[in-house]
């Protein structure tokens, strides 16, 4: 007999993870279904910013909305948020005035994010802040925004989910959603790991699977119409600035210069498009955009190594015939019940910073469906890790690790950052640092392993940011393939598929940029896997990407 559950999510972005958490912790028999890993497609090509919503001053509730859900974010999960402080150089003195309602909307809403009100800076304190912006400035905004780690927000609220009851299946793709009477009953899916057809039954599904929302709301019969919109960033090496910088672009669109982690993004592009976003990768001419743009306040942009590019597609509600900057970033919460097909419901639209608000909405819906009243609390109990303050100093001096490391571990991981330190003490060889450029030590890839469900090496990148930095795995990969094959049993065959497989996830963002500078670090890349390793003679268990057979 099937398994039956209350409510199927379909979608293990942010918006899915967040519901299924909501809805395990009112009590329903929940149920993930995700066909890849989780956070594997649009919410891991964003640039992680808890926005304010400022961007969107025509929509007041959705920028009181997100400044709300900011607060929520800092109470439940500050162990993986950061403040950046942010510059916008103004060039021309007609950036002054749309600085001033700017600055205005901003400062209403500053006292409840904890942040301080826009301050307007002279060209000498601007540079004073950051010395590579172009030296004829007139003058600066400052001002502080929140960022996260969407992988593992979107992980831990998973493993929270989890916690409380819910089932999560990674690489399930669901290929039929049947129906009875005019409700939904079934959901089959095929598991890839498994290799079988599997199916569950439901009075429920909630379809949080952003650009290909329409395609499952049609398994139900259901129409669903949404707007894609495809972004690219460019990711260059280490910090090329000290803070944020947002600039005007070409064709008078708002990018930005984010530090994140220990690279640097530039981004970001917004096209409509109507290809499958599984194939697509960032173009020629997206990338210079967004040099040729934010050029023009940061001179020597050029000097810097780009190291990759990554892309993903928006799913906006679908409001047509306006430019994609008038098309609103607030969500719907679709109830199927108007095509016929009852117990269905589907977003479109949304941000990162809104999912947990999009959640609440949909599982209250999910609870009037099924007769249940229970609480949301999904803004007040506290996601795995957050639950006390964690002093890396006494940490790293405890366990004998840098506080480089630690400071790392706590970032990701909070309070569990002691779990991963005490498996040191019976193994103080898993001290040893697999990725040198974030850092990553064995012992926290052998704690992923076991409790966070990986099943590739490009999964634990999601989980510890492995090979996600200036060498893009060049001298972690073989490394951190060892010990993946230990902990899950490998044979050598399938450890040299996982790394032929990791390899060819970081040539997708790799290639579109690849010149100068890079071209000499690609070569080291292939000295190593190609000529030594000899992968480049290794076909058994690879199947091309979709990326890949687009070529």
């Amino acid at each position: 007999m099937p398994k039956e559950y209350d409510v199927v999510v379909i979608g293990g972005g942010s918006t899915g993870t967040a519901v299924v958490r909501d809805c395990a912790m009112r009590g329903l028999k929940s149920l993930l279904i995700e066909r890849d890993d989780i956070a594997s497609a649009t919410v891991g090509t964003c640039a992680g910013m808890i926005s304010s919503g400022l961007k969107y001053m025509e929509e007041p509730h959705i920028v009181d909305m997100c400044s709300e859900e900011v607060v929520h974010f800092n109470r439940i999960a500050r162990h993986l948020i950061m403040k950046n402080p942010i510059l916008t150089p103004m060039l021309e003195m007609g950036d002054l005035s749309s600085g001033g309602s700017f600055a205005e909307e901003y400062s209403k809403r500053a006292a409840s994010r904890e942040v301080p009100p826009v301050l307007f800076l002279t060209p000498e304190d601007s540079l004073k802040i950051e010395p590579k912006i172009n030296p004829n400035l007139i003058a600066s905004m400052y001002f502080e925004e929140f960022f996260i780690d969407p992988f593992r927000l979107c992980i831990l609220q998973a493993m929270d989910a989890r916690s409380h009851g819910a089932d999560i299946k990674t690489y399930c793709e669901v290929i039929e959603v049947t129906t009875r009477d005019g409700a939904v009953e079934e959901v089959v899916f095929f598991n890839r790991l498994t290799r079988q057809k599997e199916r569950v039954t439901t009075k429920t599904v909630v379809n949080a699977t952003g650009p290909w929302a329409d395609k499952v709301a049609r398994m139900a019969g259901a129409d669903l119409e949404i707007r894609l919109n495809k972004g690219a960033h460019v990711v260059l090496d280490r910090r090329v600035v000290n803070v944020g910088i947002i600039a005007k672009a070409v064709d008078g669109r708002m990018i930005y210069l984010f530090p994140h982690e220990n690279t640097v993004l530039l981004g970001t592009t917004a096209l409509d498009t109507w290809e499958d976003p599984d194939t697509l990768v960032t173009e020629q001419d997206e990338i210079e955009y967004l040099l040729k743009s934010i050029e023009w306040v940061i001179p020597s942009i050029r000097e810097a190594r780009i190291v990759r590019t990554m892309e993903g597609v928006r799913p906006l509600v679908a409001d047509w015939k306006k430019p994609e900057g008038k098309v609103t970033r607030g969500y719907e919460l679709i109830d199927h019940e108007r095509d016929g097909v009852g117990g269905l419901v589907s977003f479109t639209g949304g941000k990162l910073v809104m999912c947990r608000h999009m959640a609440e909405a949909a599982t209250n819906l999910v609870c009037a469906k099924l007769g249940r009243e229970s609480q949301c609390r999904t803004h007040i109990e506290p996601l795995p890790g957050n639950e006390s303050d964690v002093d890396v100093v006494s940490l790293a001096r405890e366990y004998g690790v840098s506080q480089h490391a630690v400071e790392r571990l706590r970032a990701r991981r909070g309070t569990n950052a002691t779990k991963v330190l005490e498996m040191t003490r019976e193994h103080p060889e898993w001290k040893t640092t697999i990725c040198t450029c974030e850092p990553v030590i064995e012992a926290e890839i052998r704690y992923a392993i076991r409790e966070e469900f990986p099943r590739t090496i490009n999964d634990l990148r999601r989980r510890v940011r492995l090979g996600t930095g200036p060498c893009q795995g060049t001298f972690c990969t073989f490394k951190a393939a060892a010990v993946f094959a230990e902990e899950l049993d490998l044979d050598g065959q399938e450890m040299r598929a996982e790394i032929v497989d990791f390899l060819a996830e970081r040539w997708k963002g790799k290639r579109p940029p690849l010149r100068g500078e890079q071209v000499a670090q690609e070569e080291v890349v292939q000295g190593v896997y190609a000529c030594v390793a000899n992968l480049d003679q290794e076909y058994t268990n690879y199947e091309l990407k979709p990326w890949e057979e687009r070529d």
